[in-house]
């Protein structure tokens, strides 16, 4: 594959080729320095190996394929100290049998590099428990799998970032190993801007940034909740119009947790519109129409996306309409009494 590449791919993308390959199959091993002391086992192995995704890491130190100073740590919070040695085993990479799914990709934005996709209410975005073939990863083998970009056994070809099943709007797909590893990194370094749309229970009266650690759920391990022990999470929030019982925001990411922003406004006291997991019950007393209150999902739009080109480098700024269901919602809650 390495001798092929040299008369196929440019010179920095074979060398991505060869960083990946070594990690798919070399194990790791590193001595802690002593400005890296005290960090936590999966933050240092990232830190040293960027090409490795820190959950693909954590869930090693799971599988029990770590060992510090020879002995064996399931810890992935575990704090390394000066001079400590790491040795992490890299098993074989898992053949990906991924199906493709004949779904119509609504397609914003496409080069030779990456693509911007408005996914639609209702479909989730990789393989998982009890869903396995109807994804947005299948349905981009389906598009075109011989340009997706596949790093470790995990089965999110080209995926740099997420939405949840109900959350509409603009996602990114690299389609190299060159663009992935710049878009990931672009994020991780928060150099992508991405804005979206909610409509909220409640009247908010002015602007504000909710800055709130969030991790799961102590007691429900399916939600998220903002905990002091928690991952650094922001969240700018923009109010664009007041109604009589709910208000219309736009909101900026600055970190990308699970359930960020459904998180953040359910703990400001402010859920979102249709929010089965984070919202009120509809059996609660809501000053809101009815079909309002029981709008099926969350009224959760990703609507822009800023960002460098992964190889051109130009400023991309990308924009997706509101969908027809949170066109209607707006009517029904602009019109209360």
């Amino acid at each position: 594959l390495l001798i092929r590449s040299q008369a196929l791919y440019p010179v920095e993308l074979q060398a991505h080729l060869v960083l990946i390959l070594y990690f798919m199959t070399k194990n790791i091993n590193l001595i802690v320095k002593p400005e890296e002391n005290n960090i936590r086992v999966d933050a240092f192995i990232n830190k040293r190996q960027s090409m490795i995704s820190r959950t693909r890491i954590k869930n090693l130190i799971l599988k029990e394929k770590l060992k510090l100073n020879d002995q064996i740590i399931k810890n992935p919070s575990k704090k390394v100290l000066s001079g400590d040695t790491i040795f992490l085993e890299i098993p074989k990479p898992k053949e990906a049998s991924l199906k493709a799914y004949d779904f119509k990709l609504n397609i914003v934005f496409e080069d030779d590099d990456l693509l911007v996709i408005n996914k639609p209410a209702g479909i989730i975005m990789h393989p998982g428990a009890g869903n396995y073939d109807n994804t947005i990863v299948n349905a981009l083998m389906h598009y075109n799998k011989n340009t997706l970009s596949t790093i470790g056994d995990e089965l999110r070809p080209g995926i740099v970032h997420r939405l949840d099943k109900d959350t509409t709007g603009l996602l990114i797909a690299a389609r190299n190993i060159n663009s992935f590893t710049f878009l990931t990194r672009a994020l991780q370094e928060r150099n992508i801007n991405r804005y979206y749309i909610a409509y909220v229970h409640g009247v908010l009266m002015k602007n504000g940034v909710i800055n709130q650690p969030i991790s799961r759920h102590k007691t429900d391990r399916k939600k998220m909740s903002v905990n002091i022990d928690g991952k650094e999470a922001i969240t700018n929030y923009e109010v664009i119009k007041n109604y009589k019982n709910s208000s219309k925001l736009k909101l900026k990411l600055h970190t990308g947790r699970t359930h960020q922003i459904r998180v953040h406004m359910q703990y400001e006291g402010y859920p979102l519109i249709g929010d089965q997991t984070y919202g009120f019950r509809k059996s609660n007393n809501i000053n809101i129409a009815e079909e309002a209150k029981n709008f099926p999902r969350q009224a959760l739009h990703a609507e822009i996306l800023e960002l460098r080109h992964p190889v051109k480098k130009i400023f991309l700024e990308i924009k997706s309409n509101l969908p027809d269901d949170l066109n209607e919602l707006e009517k029904i809650i602009d019109n209360e009494k």
